[in-house]
């Protein structure tokens, strides 16, 4: 958190901040369905279903990062 108060907010800053909290979540998605299989209380095609779905959250970011993000900081 220092180094993205200390050069400022910047556009390239947000997206990689964004896209790494994406993947912690995305990650921790992944770990509770392979405990479930470990645990033998889920089957090993909801891993692959909690993958599948979560890329449209990360096709949704990617939207944002390319099409808001400008309006956002006033890119021309």
């Amino acid at each position: 958190m220092l180094r993205i108060t200390e050069g400022g907010f910047t556009p390239n800053r947000a997206a990689v901040l964004g896209g790494n909290i994406l993947f912690l979540i995305n990650l921790l998605l992944v770990t509770a369905q392979l405990y479930k299989v470990v645990s033998k209380k889920g089957e090993v095609s909801g891993v692959g279903k909690v993958i599948a779905a979560y890329l449209s959250v990360y096709f949704i970011w990617a939207i944002i990062v390319t099409f808001i993000f400008p309006l956002i900081f006033g890119f021309k």
